[in-house]
């Protein structure tokens, strides 16, 4: 297995003789915490005792899927509750990511090609995966295993998190996010992605 060093000293060279940073869309998954229960203070006299509270309950979750390129979001989906993540889920969201990228990123698919990029959780390595990715004919970029420098957490999902800390109480977790990305402009998206060399 190559080290983290290697792979990224190989996909800067491959860059400089061929840039690809344009072509590439690039996929990750969020959990998404909702309706969180805010503590509320509780005043008390001098010389009180404070009163022990109780942790609130686990709160509930959401998945998101995302992929984006140097323009905007491509596509993303959010998992209902009781859907599990496996390859067959994955098979079909990459079916539905393609049909995106027909729509915004024709060019992708009638001339230039896709270069997909993606970590390498269990569900992205499957056989599964691996054959339906081959089907659409998309080049996957390799990926150390090392998610302190997947770019979806540091430069899309940090924003992102941002945001749903301070609003996500007040509207639906679906509104929210494509709002969020609505109102990211290509520069957000584009800084993210041509800074990575």
């Amino acid at each position: 297995m190559m080290d983290r060093i290697n792979i990224y000293d190989t996909l800067l060279k491959r860059n400089e003789i061929k840039p690809f940073l344009k072509r590439m869309i690039i996929g990750d998954e969020k959990w998404i915490t909702y309706d969180n229960p805010t503590r509320k203070r509780s005043w008390i006299r001098k010389g009180e005792k404070a009163q022990a509270i109780a942790k609130p309950g686990l709160t509930r979750k959401k998945v998101m899927y995302v992929w984006w390129d140097w323009k905007e979001i491509v596509h993303y989906e959010l998992l209902s509750s009781n859907q599990t993540i496996n390859s067959e889920l994955y098979y079909e969201q990459l079916q539905r990511l393609q049909q995106a990228i027909k729509r915004k990123r024709p060019e992708l698919i009638n001339r230039r090609g896709v270069v997909f990029h993606h970590d390498n959780a269990r569900l992205h390595t499957s056989l599964m995966t691996q054959q339906k990715l081959r089907e659409l004919g998309w080049v996957v970029l390799m990926h150390p295993y090392s998610p302190d420098i997947a770019l979806s957490d540091y430069h899309l999902f940090r924003s992102l998190q941002n945001s749903l800390n301070v609003k996500l109480q007040k509207r639906p977790v679906k509104n929210h996010l494509k709002q969020f990305f609505d109102q990211k402009p290509q520069k957000f998206y584009r800084d993210g992605i041509m800074a990575l060399p």
